[in-house]
């Protein structure tokens, strides 16, 4: 079995981590991918470890925290080869594995005992006033749309299937998929749902209302954002990548995308299990070290 390793090397320095589970991997009859700029590390050295493509791999392993497993998403993932990711951040919400279980981990991966699930990403295109197509590009948690520098509202127009449902006024908007309802959406007061849904979620931010509610869509449906006033420019960012400055009366559409992102899972948890355990800022939730 082949698998890929994709690097977070703030979370990982001088490879320390990643050089053991090669080790790991490659000592139980596996072979290891490791981008070419890891060439001229402590990773060379290691039999069964190659540099190049991952597209020959059977896994795709992402090596940090949620950020690394969302950039391994968009930039290495094809919508073929299943991705997992091992927890070398904080929270670590989107990664299952952690890494004192890494070992129990590719015994699981190589005996085949895992599933895959499919997660649905968003495709997102900006247009201009005139309908000149100025950015595009998918996402797997969100696309947030935000209030510019200046501590004034932004209004947005906001369009279901074509339908005018109501003008936004506040500090932006968050369009979430289900996997992504866990991260920005529910700080902002959004649902938690079960991350294969084909669903997607518009959820307010800080509206200036007597109501706050987060509008659930299913998978067919397109949603249309239209920029209408601000006093400093809004800002538009994919799964927290660099932000796209927006203009009066641009115009965003978001739908679902052709392309899912698959998931392996091994079991160790179920999805409330990890709500519980991974997201403890709230009372109700146990602390470190409870079940």
């Amino acid at each position: 079995m082949r698998f890929g390793f994709v690097i977070n090397e703030e979370k990982d320095p001088g490879y320390v981590f990643s050089k053991r589970a090669a080790e790991v991997v490659c000592s139980k009859g596996g072979s290891v991918v490791f981008d070419t700029a890891c060439r001229g590390s402590v990773l060379e050295g290691i039999s069964g470890v190659s540099f190049g493509s991952y597209s020959d791999c059977d896994i795709l392993f992402s090596l940090g925290g949620d950020g690394t497993f969302l950039r391994t998403a968009h930039i290495h993932h094809d919508g073929k080869i299943p991705l997992i990711g091992v927890n070398l951040g904080t929270i670590g919400f989107l990664t299952e594995i952690h890494k004192d279980n890494f070992e129990d981990a590719v015994d699981r991966l190589l005996a085949g005992k895992y599933t895959l699930e499919k997660r649905t990403q968003l495709d997102v295109t900006l247009l201009s006033e005139d309908g000149r197509i100025k950015e595009h590009g998918v996402c797997l948690n969100d696309a947030v749309i935000a209030r510019g520098a200046n501590l004034h509202v932004v209004s947005l127009d906001l369009l279901i299937d074509h339908d005018h449902v109501e003008r936004l006024s506040g500090d932006g908007v968050i369009l979430s998929t289900a996997t992504g309802c866990t991260a920005y959406c529910l700080a902002a007061g959004g649902p938690i749902v079960k991350p294969d849904l084909d669903i997607f979620m518009v959820t307010p931010i800080c509206p200036h209302t007597l109501h706050k509610r987060t509008y659930i869509v299913s998978g067919d449906s397109t949603v249309e954002i239209i920029i209408e006033r601000f006093s400093e420019p809004p800002i538009i960012s994919l799964d927290g990548r660099p932000n796209i400055e927006l203009a009066y009366h641009d115009r965003i559409l978001l739908k679902k995308s052709e392309q899912d992102v698959i998931v392996a899972k091994l079991g160790y948890e179920n999805f409330y299990q990890t709500v519980r355990q991974k997201i403890r800022a709230r009372g109700s939730f146990y602390e470190d070290g409870e079940k």
